[in-house]
């Protein structure tokens, strides 16, 4: 019956971890106790923030908080009407038992996919993970759930605005592997000679994209590798 480990140390020894991606013994050793008695802290900890993710995690659906982000892009890129920017990476994981082939990537290595679309201030507005890691972005944008809600309109249906005599919804950036549609905006396909506005314009939409690429990079696949790496 001893002394229960308090929720500050519970807290920071979790945070600590996901901070430096340690192993479970060196942030155990870090508070003073064994690496499973942190693993244990560890784990409760990530399911009472899974539990949690619907509070933070939030697409825009008010007219208020849509037009918020679409100022944000513009004020910072150049770009008008742009709600989010969205990319995936590949988490690396063991072989699994079973379909295993299905989760070999072109990378060449065991994987599933997280789809994630951020905010100008590198805010996640949506996550969805877990796809096998051999299955192409455009199908995990399917397969999402982010997809049916743009296509029947429940997101992303205003506010409209006239740019040049042709009226745009918000609109989700993403790079070439992703299909283009009324709601999502990519760059044009290269192919050696395109007009110098098509390329600037390529150029402004890369700079913007770059948010998604350094949240996935900061928040979520540093951390994942660090911590498959070192247990």
């Amino acid at each position: 019956m001893r002394t229960p480990i308090s929720v500050e140390e519970r807290v920071g020894l979790a945070l600590w971890r996901i901070a430096t991606g340690n192993s479970f013994r060196t942030c155990g050793l870090q508070f003073g106790y064994g690496k499973s008695t942190a693993k244990f802290i560890c784990e409760e900890f990530e399911k009472a923030l899974a539990r949690k993710k619907d509070q933070f995690i939030q697409f825009p659906v008010t007219r208020e908080d849509i037009q918020n982000s679409i100022d944000e892009f513009e004020e910072k890129y150049g770009i008008p009407q742009i709600v989010g920017a969205i990319d995936g990476c590949h988490i690396e994981i063991n072989a699994p038992p079973r379909n295993c082939e299905d989760y070999y990537n072109r990378k060449q290595h065991y994987s599933v996919v997280l789809q994630g679309i951020v905010d100008s201030n590198l805010k996640f507005l949506h996550a969805s993970v877990g796809y096998p890691g051999s299955i192409h972005d455009s199908r995990v944008l399917r397969l999402s759930g982010i997809y049916d809600q743009a296509e029947s309109e429940q997101i992303l249906s205003a506010p409209i605005r006239d740019l040049g005599g042709t009226n745009i919804k918000p609109l989700i950036v993403g790079d070439s592997a992703y299909p283009l549609s009324s709601w999502l905006i990519k760059p044009y396909q290269d192919r050696g000679h395109l007009p110098r506005d098509e390329r600037k314009f390529n150029v402004k939409l890369s700079a913007l994209r770059s948010v998604v690429e350094r949240a996935l990079n900061w928040h979520v696949k540093g951390q994942v590798e660090n911590c498959n790496e070192k247990n």
